[in-house]
């Protein structure tokens, strides 16, 4: 019986200190860590294997593991569509590095263009900037939504969503 009440003295707050009602939650530590990758470059994948871990263990709520499903979510989407868009920039500089021929003939004697590139080379550069800039403030976002619902304890409405 005295173990017990020195397990409840344990978890009472040290007399004189104040709670400040903030409580770290598990998908609180994976959005933070989501959102310090802006910063650092790597926090998301400590970020990704907690949520992988925590997800998976038996004391996770259903609130949680719709968190951690939502957050492993976000970091593989964010992966695929930044490696297609880094396929695609390389592909355009590639185009543009290469020249654009004048004539039908192809050859080491085809005569290239010294003017400005093809529309078609412009619009996918300006494409590709836009639709990465449309994935950071789709990354920021998810993250924040995560955070927000995760410090009232609340689920996510959607984890599978691609959107928010």
């Amino acid at each position: 019986m005295s173990d017990m009440a020195d397990e409840y003295q344990h978890a009472q707050p040290a007399s004189g200190a104040e709670s400040t009602g903030v409580t770290l939650y598990r998908p609180i530590i994976v959005s933070i860590l989501y959102l310090v990758n802006l910063f650092t470059g790597f926090t998301i994948l400590i970020g990704l294997i907690l949520a992988y871990v925590w997800r998976n263990e038996e004391a996770t709520t259903e609130w949680e593991e719709s968190h951690f499903t939502y957050l492993i979510r976000t970091f593989w989407i964010g992966f695929w569509v930044t490696i297609l868009l880094g396929a695609g920039a390389i592909g355009a500089a590639i185009a543009m590095s290469m020249g654009f021929p004048v004539t039908e003939d192809f050859g080491p004697h085809a005569s290239h263009q010294d003017g400005p590139p093809p529309p078609a080379i412009i619009a996918l550069v300006f494409g590709a900037i836009l639709v990465g800039f449309l994935m950071f403030v789709w990354y920021c976002v998810r993250s924040i939504l995560s955070l927000a619902n995760a410090a009232n304890q609340r689920p996510m409405p959607n984890p599978k969503t691609w959107l928010f």
